[in-house]
């Protein structure tokens, strides 16, 4: 490498190119292992599955989970209430179930699918007879 004082000209010789080169090479290498090091750290969780059934009787769809069975409450849209993700439906991945922030998982729970006009679902627990009053404004199932 050659540097004229006059102006600054960086002049590489073949050897000079040989190293910056093989330098290239090393930091592009090291950047593919970092990030794939990175990748998997990320563990996958492995989500208990909700069963589905089709409730004839009733016409609508019921999620089961460890004998209990939840029916539609209503849409929901207010994520601030979204808990921690603690399932999927039965077969499809892409689905899933959350706690409600403040409320028991076996009385309450959000089933989210990604849709375009919005998935967010209240789903509650048969047998539950106390609703709170804040989602009464979501309520647009009566099973």
């Amino acid at each position: 490498m050659i540097i004229s004082a006059n102006h600054l000209t960086l002049h590489f010789t073949g050897e000079s190119m040989r190293v910056l080169k093989k330098l290239l090479i090393i930091v592009i290498a090291l950047i593919a292992v970092l990030n794939t090091a990175g990748c998997s750290l990320s563990e996958k969780v492995d989500y208990p599955e909700y069963l589905v059934y089709e409730n004839k009787d009733l016409g609508c769809i019921e999620l089961v989970y460890e004998g209990i069975t939840y029916r539609p409450f209503g849409s929901f849209g207010n994520k601030k209430l979204m808990g921690t993700q603690i399932g999927i439906r039965e077969g499809v991945p892409d689905s899933k179930i959350y706690e409600i922030k403040g409320y028991d998982s076996t009385q309450w729970i959000i089933d989210y699918l990604d849709v375009i006009m919005g998935g967010d679902m209240i789903f509650k627990a048969a047998g539950v007879t106390e609703i709170p009053s804040e989602f009464e404004i979501y309520r647009a199932y009566d099973y």
